[in-house]
């Protein structure tokens, strides 16, 4: 069995020492710390497996892609049962790189193809879809992106008076084709192969009962790793600074 549970994630949040992420936000777990009187927030996919395999997302696409480029990655593995922690393995983008890229290789074709045709519409298309005129209106683009796009950034792309020129529109509608055509170039939970450990084995943390220093352990490893990759850096960095 190698599905996520909630129940897991928790004990290894507890166990860390590490701050639960919201929801919302898509990010599992936060590690905030300071170094050289600068503060850091360093974003944390969590994840559990009871059989060394490790199941990740529904419908992986660029967007989990290009997000898990810029995470610090804990693996718990337990006992068959669930019940058990034996060993935590904390990991950086550039150890992940090697399985993230191969995802990335796999769905690039179909990327591609999608963005080509997006790019192909043209005004004609634009007028068997939202109809012939010389201003859209929110409700136009509304039809279009739905609740995808916020009231501001559909206010943001108006380039007319309460309004979207056909140009306008028509950039608007290809966006929108892009968007579906990425929906499409998805993976359905790319499992981490077990064999994926095997380079790491030196760094599995084993919990021992009595033992009080993993979460110490672990929060250090993230600390090195958040400080050791520049994207990383700015970018805990610049979460930090959020209110």
């Amino acid at each position: 069995m190698a599905v996520q549970d909630d129940g897991r994630e928790r004990e290894l949040i507890r166990l860390i020492g590490l701050r639960s992420g919201v929801s919302r936000s898509g990010v599992d777990a936060y590690y905030d710390f300071s170094a050289e009187g600068v503060r850091y927030t360093t974003p944390i996919e969590l994840k559990s497996t009871t059989s060394r395999s490790v199941s990740t997302a529904r419908d992986v696409g660029l967007h989990h892609i290009q997000k898990w480029r810029q995470r610090i990655w804990v693996f718990g593995f337990y006992d068959r049962l669930g019940d058990r922690l034996q060993d935590l393995l904390v990991l950086g983008p550039k150890d992940m790189e090697p399985w993230i890229g191969k995802l990335e290789r796999y769905i690039a074709p179909d990327v591609a193809i999608g963005e080509r045709v997006a790019m192909r519409l043209s005004i004609e298309d634009l007028h068997v879809i939202c109809g012939e005129k010389s201003v859209y209106g929110l409700d136009d683009a509304k039809s279009l992106h739905k609740r995808q796009w916020t009231k501001a950034r559909y206010e943001r792309e108006m380039d007319l008076d309460r309004g979207y020129s056909p140009g306008r529109m028509l950039d608007i509608l290809k966006l929108r084709a892009k968007y579906l055509n990425a929906r499409g170039a998805t993976l359905n939970n790319p499992h981490i192969p077990s064999t994926y450990w095997s380079p790491f084995e030196g760094r599995l943390k084993p919990r021992v009962d009595g033992d009080t220093r993993l979460g110490t352990s672990v929060r250090r490893a993230i600390r090195r790793l958040t400080l050791d990759h520049a994207r990383l850096r700015e970018v805990a960095r610049n979460l930090a600074t959020r209110p």
